[in-house]
C-alpha cells in the first residue's frame, strides 16, 4: 500500500501523483470523498465535462443539507480519477459517507461525538502545519507547503513518505495536547476499515490518495480493526443524492471563503500546465495591459521577469510565486502604482474560468429546461462569477427578444435564483421602457434549481406555483402586492389573476386603513406596466375602485387619537398615497380625497402633523386659494395654539418643496412674525423642529431663504432672465406647440 498526502487543489501535488502513480502501476486507487460521488467518477474525463466543477450531494428531503467539492483540472484528486478512467484501473472513495456526517449531526445521541475540546492553547493543536510554516518564516501554509514539497519532484516516491513522516511526528506532538477532532478520528476510522476490505478483496497495489495529514492515521498495523469497527458500529443514516455541477476559479480561491481555498488559482493552472509559468505569466500580463491602454513591450517583460527572480533568490525561492510575480509587474509596468494593476488580480491571479457540464448527467428536468433557455436568450457569456451588466443601454422592454430576457431574469428571481439584479442608473429606472440588470453567476444557483424542481419540470411552472404556494401563505396586501409585481414582470398571469382574487378578499375583510393605503401606491405602480409588457390589468383598476373609497372614508377618524409615531408613520403612507391618487388622474378618486382632507383637517383629535399635510394638499390641488391657505395658517400660528401643535402642524404643512413659502410673500410673512413674537428661550426651544423641516430642502431652496431672510420678502431678487428675448421666445414655444 502507498499512502500518498497530497494538498488540496495543489498543482505541484498533482505533478508528484501522477508521475508516483505511473510508477506504482496500482490495481486500486482509494480517493478520499465520500462514498455517494462514486457513481459521477465515470464522467471524468468524457466530453462536456470540463473543470472547474464540484460534486454536489444533497438530501432530497432537506436542502439545507448539502455539501459541494470543487475540483480543478489541476487538482490531485481529479487527476487521480482521470488515471483511473484512462488506465481502466478500480477507483472508489473511502471517507466516512456524507449521508452518516448528515444524519450524525440531526441525532442527539450522536452529538457529543462532534464535540471539540476547546483548550487550544497550544500552537501545535491550534494550526498544526501553520506552527511548521511559521517556523520556516512563512505567514501563508499554502506558500509554504508549494516551496517545500511542490517544486520537488524528481523522486515522488521519496516525496510522498517524506510527507507521511512529517505528518506522523507532527500528529504525534499534536495528540500529546488533546484527543483531536472527533469528527476526523471517525473519518479515519472508516479509512481504515475500508482499506482493510480491499486487502481482503485481494488487492495487492493499493495507492490510497488522501490529504497529507490523514497519512499518519492510515497505517492499519498501527490500529486495532475491532476498535474502528466498534466506532463504526450502527451508525445512522440518510439518503443522499449526488451530481456534478459547474464552478468557477474565483469560487475556488481564498477569498470567497472556501476552507481548502487558493490564493491565485489562474497561477496554479499555468504552473500545472506551463513548462516555463513565469514567463508565460508575465507575457500574459503585458498583453491584458496593452488592451487596456498601458504602453509595454518585450523589454519590460524581459525586466520584470528578472526581478520576478531575484525577489525569489532574496526570500530564499527556488522560483517566484504570486506575490514575487505581482509585485514585479506593478514595479515595471505599473511604475509602483499597484491599484491600475487591479485587473491583472481578477484575470491572471484568481482568474475568470468557469466549468462546463453536460446536459445527459443531470436528469433534473427544471435544470435542462433553464440551461436550454440561458443558452437560447444568449446568456450563456454572462455565467461567471464577476458581476457584469448585461446590456449596459438596458434592456428595452418594447423589444420582444430584451423583454424575453426579462421575464427569463424575473422567472428565476421568483425560484430564489438572483442570478440577475435590477440596477438603477440616474434616476432611469423610473421608466417603464427599460430595466437595467446587473448579472452575478453563483455555482450554488443548481441547489436552488433542485430545490425548485418539486413546483415544477418547466421554469414557468415552477414559478408559478412557487408564487402560488407563497401566496396561500400570507394575508398581508402588501406582501400580496409585491407578488403580483413579481408576476406581472415574470408574465405570469395565471399568478396574477390568483392572487387578485386574494387580495380582494383580503382587502374586503381588513380594517386596517392604513394598510389599504399602503396598497394602492403599489397597485399605480404595477398599472406602469399596462402599455410595455402588453397585459391587461382591468382587474388591477377593478381592486383600486374597491379600496380607495373606503381608505378615504375611513383615514379621518383611523387617523383620530394617534400617537406621535403612528401618527409619523401614517403622514408618510398619505403621502405616498396622495402622490397615486394624481398619477391616476381619476375625478372620483379626486373629489373622495379632498372630502377626506377636508375632514382630516377639520377634526381637532388628529395630530397636528396630518392635519398641516391636509391643509397643504388642499392649496396644492386648488381646494383652498392663498388667502384661504394664509387665515388658516394664521390660525394655527396663533398665539392661542400651543407651541407643540403649531409646530407639528408647521411641520407637515412645509414637507417637500420650499418653493412653497418662497413664491408665497403672504405665508412667509405669516410663517415670519410667528417667529418673532417668540421669547429667545421659548425660540430655542422650537428651533430644533423648524431646523428639521428646513433641512429637507434643497440647497438653492435654503439659499434663497436665507437670502429672503436678510433682506425681507418684498426685497428679494427676481427669477427673472435678464436680456430675454421676448420675440424670439415666443417664435420657439408656438413652434413647440406644434409639434407636440
Amino acid at each position: 500500500m502507498f499512502l500518498l498526502g497530497i494538498r488540496h487543489h495543489g498543482s505541484g501535488s498533482s505533478k508528484s501523483l501522477i508521475k508516483a502513480l505511473n510508477i506504482i502501476q496500482p490495481d486500486l486507487i482509494l480517493l478520499e470523498g465520500t462514498e455517494e460521488a462514486d457513481a459521477l467518477l465515470k464522467y471524468v474525463g468524457q466530453k462536456g465535462l470540463v473543470p472547474p466543477v464540484a460534486m454536489l450531494m444533497y438530501n432530497p428531503k432537506n436542502f439545507s443539507e448539502a455539501v459541494f467539492y470543487p475540483y480543478t483540472e489541476f487538482s490531485p484528486e481529479w487527476q487521480s480519477i482521470l488515471f483511473a478512467n484512462n488506465n481502466k484501473i478500480p477507483i472508489q472513495h473511502f471517507d466516512l459517507p456524507q449521508s452518516i456526517r448528515f444524519a450524525m449531526k440531526t441525532t442527539k445521541t450522536q452529538e457529543t461525538f462532534f464535540e471539540e475540546n476547546q483548550t487550544e492553547n497550544d500552537p501545535i493543536k491550534r494550526d498544526p502545519l501553520g506552527f511548521l510554516a511559521r517556523l520556516a518564516g512563512f505567514e501563508d501554509v499554502e506558500r509554504w507547503w508549494e516551496y517545500s514539497f511542490e517544486h520537488y519532484n524528481d523522486d515522488p516516491i521519496a516525496l510522498f513518505e517524506q510527507i507521511t513522516s512529517m505528518i506522523t511526528a507532527l500528529r504525534s506532538e499534536e495528540e500529546k495536547t488533546v484527543d483531536g477532532r472527533r469528527e476526523e478520528l471517525l473519518r479515519e476510522a472508516y479509512m481504515r476499515k475500508t482499506i482493510r476490505d480491499a486487502i481482503k478483496k485481494g488487492y495487492k497495489n493499493i495507492a490510497v490518495v488522501c490529504g497529507a495529514w490523514h497519512t499518519a492515521a492510515l497505517d492499519i498495523e498501527k490500529f486495532q480493526s475491532k476498535a474502528d469497527n466498534a466506532a463504526l458500529k450502527a451508525l445512522p443514516k440518510i439518503k443522499m443524492q449526488a451530481t456534478w455541477i459547474p464552478w468557477t476559479f474565483e469560487r475556488i480561491s481564498k477569498s470567497s471563503g472556501y476552507g481548502a481555498g487558493l490564493v491565485s488559482p489562474a497561477w496554479y493552472s499555468m504552473l500545472f500546465h506551463s513548462d516555463n509559468p513565469v514567463v508565460e505569466w508575465m507575457s500574459k500580463t503585458a498583453e491584458l495591459l496593452r488592451l487596456e491602454g498601458f504602453e509595454n513591450g518585450s523589454a519590460q517583460v524581459i525586466d520584470a521577469v528578472r526581478l520576478s527572480h531575484s525577489l525569489a533568490a532574496v526570500r530564499g525561492y527556488l522560483m517566484p510565486g504570486i506575490d514575487e510575480l505581482f509585485e514585479a509587474a506593478v514595479t515595471v509596468f505599473g511604475q509602483g502604482n499597484s491599484e491600475s494593476l487591479e485587473l491583472i488580480r481578477k484575470t491572471l491571479i484568481i482568474g475568470d474560468k468557469l466549468g462546463e457540464v453536460p446536459d445527459e448527467i443531470s436528469n433534473l428536468p427544471l435544470q435542462q429546461d433553464i440551461e436550454s433557455q440561458i443558452k437560447s436568450l444568449r446568456l450563456s457569456k454572462y455565467k461567471i462569477s464577476a458581476e457584469q451588466d448585461i446590456k449596459k443601454e438596458g434592456l428595452d422592454l418594447r423589444n420582444e427578444f430584451d423583454r424575453s430576457q426579462s421575464k427569463f431574469l424575473h422567472r428565476l428571481n421568483i425560484l430564489g435564483i438572483d442570478w440577475g439584479v435590477e440596477k438603477a442608473y440616474s434616476g432611469r429606472e423610473k421608466t417603464t421602457m427599460k430595466e437595467y440588470w446587473s448579472l452575478s453567476w453563483n455555482p450554488e444557483f443548481v441547489l436552488r434549481m433542485i430545490e425548485a424542481s418539486m413546483y415544477g419540470n418547466d421554469l414557468k411552472t415552477a414559478a408559478l406555483n412557487m408564487l402560488k404556494a407563497r401566496s396561500n401563505d400570507s394575508n398581508s396586501l402588501a406582501l400580496l402586492t409585491a407578488q403580483l409585481t413579481s408576476a406581472i414582470k415574470a408574465d405570469l398571469p395565471e399568478a396574477m389573476d390568483y392572487m387578485l382574487t386574494k387580495m380582494k378578499d383580503s382587502a374586503a375583510l381588513t380594517k386596517d386603513i392604513a394598510m389599504l393605503m399602503q396598497t394602492v401606491p403599489e397597485l399605480v405602480m404595477v398599472l406602469r406596466y399596462r402599455d410595455v409588457r402588453k397585459t391587461d390589468l382591468s382587474a388591477i383598476d377593478a381592486l383600486i375602485a374597491q379600496i380607495v373609497p373606503r381608505a378615504c372614508v375611513g383615514l379621518p377618524s383611523t387617523a383620530a387619537f394617534m400617537d406621535d409615531e403612528s401618527t409619523e408613520a401614517l403622514f408618510k403612507i398619505t403621502v405616498d398615497f396622495n402622490r397615486a391618487l394624481n398619477l391616476l388622474n381619476n375625478h372620483i378618486y379626486k373629489d373622495l380625497w379632498q372630502s377626506s382632507l377636508i375632514q382630516l383637517y377639520e377634526n381637532r383629535q388628529v395630530n397636528g402633523l396630518l392635519r398641516g399635510l391636509a391643509t397643504r394638499l388642499l392649496f396644492d390641488s386648488k381646494i383652498n386659494n392663498l388667502e384661504q391657505t394664509a387665515n388658516l395658517m394664521s390660525l394655527e400660528l396663533s398665539k392661542g395654539n400651543p407651541l407643540p401643535k403649531a409646530a407639528a402642524w408647521l411641520e407637515g404643512f412645509l414637507y417637500g418643496s420650499g418653493l412653497l413659502l418662497i413664491h408665497n410673500a403672504e405665508l412667509w410673512k405669516i410663517l415670519d412674525e410667528w417667529v418673532d413674537l417668540f421669547p429667545e428661550d421659548q425660540f430655542q426651544e422650537f428651533l430644533p423642529i423648524l431646523r428639521s423641516v428646513f433641512a429637507n430642502y434643497s440647497k438653492p431652496e435654503r439659499t434663497q431663504m436665507l437670502s429672503i431672510a436678510k433682506s425681507g420678502i418684498e426685497n428679494r431678487k427676481s427669477t427673472a432672465v435678464e436680456g430675454l428675448n421676448s420675440k424670439l421666445a415666443t417664435t420657439i414655444l408656438g413652434g413647440l406647440k406644434k409639434w407636440i
